[in-house]
């Protein structure tokens, strides 16, 4: 190990600023654990967002070191990377809320089973992993436009529902106050599919990766990881409230072989 600092650019936007702080305190963690190994460090982060397919090109053509997304994200099903296979966040990613316009409570209320849930449209921003999970198992879905416009979308009737991570809602709401005046979220329902979130790094910086790796295996160790997502989300965790939720667990066909038995720990 040398005394020169390394620069690590990472790219974190097309994602709400909890899950954006989040991501950044499990990279500094694994980092700072590796510091021995692999030497001091300097991070650069880059948040504009990359619409549509555009993500594909994180490593490519926008030249980032790495970033976090989805596992078997679609879009990067053909470019060159490196993925760290060690889930970061427990999931709960995967634990969808609802959201309806506000006038459609008492419909949404008699609303406790799978199939009855599949004769309503889910609108999904263009290019979501969201719809062709949704697709796949059987829901009616409106693929269309971007985050930015969902709302107004679903007040205007595009469609019936939509849905985010349990650990963005109360943040979107909070950050988009005029936007979210006439909609409301489902209390009784949660919809579950498998969504963990992995590191992919530059397949040009194998070594970034492997420091990573053991990174994030040491402080999943020494219950770092574990004391981070509770800090992180302890509201979130205290107001999920399992147990009195119907969960509409679902299939992830795009898991990869490597994880492709995962689930969250989190079970009601």
């Amino acid at each position: 190990m040398d005394d020169q600092v390394i620069e690590i650019d990472l790219w974190s936007g097309n994602r709400t600023s909890h899950r954006r702080d989040y991501e950044r305190d499990v990279l500094l963690s694994a980092l700072r654990v590796t510091r021995q190994e692999f030497g001091d460090w300097k991070l650069i982060e880059h948040t504009r967002d990359y619409p549509g397919d555009l993500e594909a090109e994180t490593f490519r053509k926008y030249g980032h070191d790495l970033f976090v997304t989805t596992a078997g994200n679609k879009k990067l099903s053909d470019e060159r990377k490196i993925v760290v296979y060690q889930p970061i966040q427990n999931d709960l990613l995967g634990y969808r809320v609802l959201i309806i316009r506000e006038e459609d409570k008492a419909r949404f209320a008699r609303i406790n089973r799978e199939e009855v849930l599949k004769t309503q449209k889910v609108g999904i921003p263009d290019s979501w992993a969201d719809a062709e999970l949704l697709r796949y198992n059987g829901f009616r879905v409106v693929e269309r436009g971007s985050f930015d416009d969902m709302f107004a979308r679903l007040i205007n009737h595009e469609f019936d529902f939509t849905t985010l991570g349990i650990n963005e809602i109360d943040r979107v709401f909070a950050e988009r106050a005029d936007e979210v005046k006439h909609v409301v979220t489902v209390n009784h329902l949660l919809i579950y599919y498998p969504l963990p979130l992995l590191f992919y790094v530059n397949p040009d910086l194998p070594e970034l990766a492997k420091r990573i790796e053991k990174g994030i295996k040491k402080i999943s160790e020494n219950n770092t990881m574990s004391r981070l997502f509770f800090n992180h989300n302890r509201d979130i965790l205290k107001n999920m409230d399992l147990n009195r939720r119907n969960i509409v667990r679902l299939k992830n066909p795009n898991l990869p072989r490597e994880i492709g038995e995962y689930e969250s720990e989190m079970k009601n």
